[in-house]
């Protein structure tokens, strides 16, 4: 966590987007980083209410209940996972929440239990003209933590 943050600091990135299934980890990381940093949490469940309070007390914008885009696409589902399941989600959830306007450029994207995938993407592909589909106009620009480095 502290890596992340002198990362974010260093390089001006405020955006971080959290695969968050119950909430907690988007919680745990606004109280981290405070209510300076954008953090979008998305799940494909409901949050609970309380969950939902919480978020909107600590300024965590969320989406739940989210359609997820790559795993309804197989051919790019496998080959995301030939990779790692946390760089599939952390992939999904920062295009879900660009697509919904709540990220625009550089971006944390989290995933994986006990976050152990960290992406670092741009929703701003500087190709974007020539790539016809939105779901593939991120670019990573580094991988800073994952299972498999």
């Amino acid at each position: 966590m502290k890596t992340l943050k002198k990362y974010l600091e260093e390089n001006e990135i405020n955006n971080i987007v959290v695969a968050s299934k119950g909430g907690k980890t988007a919680i745990e990381l606004a109280e981290e980083l405070g209510k300076e940093t954008n953090i979008v949490a998305v799940s494909e469940f409901s949050y609970n209410e309380k969950t939902k309070k919480t978020m909107k007390k600590k300024k965590i914008n969320y989406i739940d209940d989210a359609n997820l885009p790559i795993q309804d696409i197989r051919e790019m589902r496998e080959t995301l996972l030939m990779f790692d399941s946390g760089i599939k989600a952390a992939l999904e959830v920062a295009n879900i929440a660009a697509l919904n306007k709540m990220v625009e450029g550089k971006t944390a994207a989290v995933a994986g239990g006990g976050l152990n995938t960290i992406l670092i993407v741009n929703t701003v592909h500087p190709e974007a003209e020539s790539i016809s589909d939105p779901l593939k106009q991120l670019k990573i620009e580094k991988i800073m933590f994952s299972p498999l480095i």
